[in-house]
C-alpha cells in the first residue's frame, strides 16, 4: 500500500500539470498589449470633476463652471481614461459660451487623437452644423 505522502505528491503533480496546460494549451489567441496601470486616485478625482462638469453643463447651464472643471482635468489628469469625453464636453462648453473657434479646436483635437471614440461622431456632427472642416494642426 502506498502512503498519504505518495498521494499528496501525485495530487500536487496533477494540479501543477493542469495549471500549465490550462494557462498555455487553452489560450484563446495572442495576448493583448498591456496598458500601464492607471492611478486609481487620479481616476476618481478626474471622474468627480467630469461628473460635476457634466452637471454644470446639462442641469445648471453654468458653462463657465463646466469649462473650468474640464480645463482642470486636461491640465491635471492628462492620462484620464475618459479624456475623449472631456474634450467633447470642452467643445460643447466653448460652443455655449459663443467661442466657436475654441469649440472647433477641441472637436478637431478629439477627432485627430481619438478617431474611434464614441464622441467622435458627435464632434463631427457639431463641426458639420458649424459648417467647418476639422482643423489638422
Amino acid at each position: 500500500m502506498r502512503g498519504m505522502k505518495f498521494f499528496a505528491t501525485m495530487l500536487a503533480l496533477v494540479v501543477f500539470a493542469f495549471g500549465i496546460c490550462s494557462s498555455t494549451g487553452l489560450a484563446q489567441g495572442p495576448a493583448k498589449p498591456m496598458s500601464p496601470p492607471r492611478d486609481s486616485a487620479m481616476e476618481v478625482a478626474a471622474k468627480h470633476n467630469l461628473d460635476v462638469a457634466r452637471w454644470y453643463l446639462v442641469k445648471r447651464k453654468a458653462y463657465e463652471g463646466a469649462r473650468d472643471r474640464l480645463q482642470e482635468i486636461l491640465d491635471t489628469y492628462p492620462e484620464f481614461s475618459r479624456i475623449d469625453e472631456v474634450m467633447f464636453l470642452m467643445g460643447e462648453s466653448q460652443l455655449k459660451l459663443k467661442k466657436d473657434d475654441k469649440a472647433v479646436e477641441y472637436y478637431s483635437k478629439l477627432l485627430k487623437e481619438y478617431p474611434e471614440s464614441e464622441f467622435a461622431k458627435k464632434a463631427r456632427a457639431r463641426l458639420d452644423e458649424m459648417k467647418v472642416a476639422p482643423e489638422t494642426k
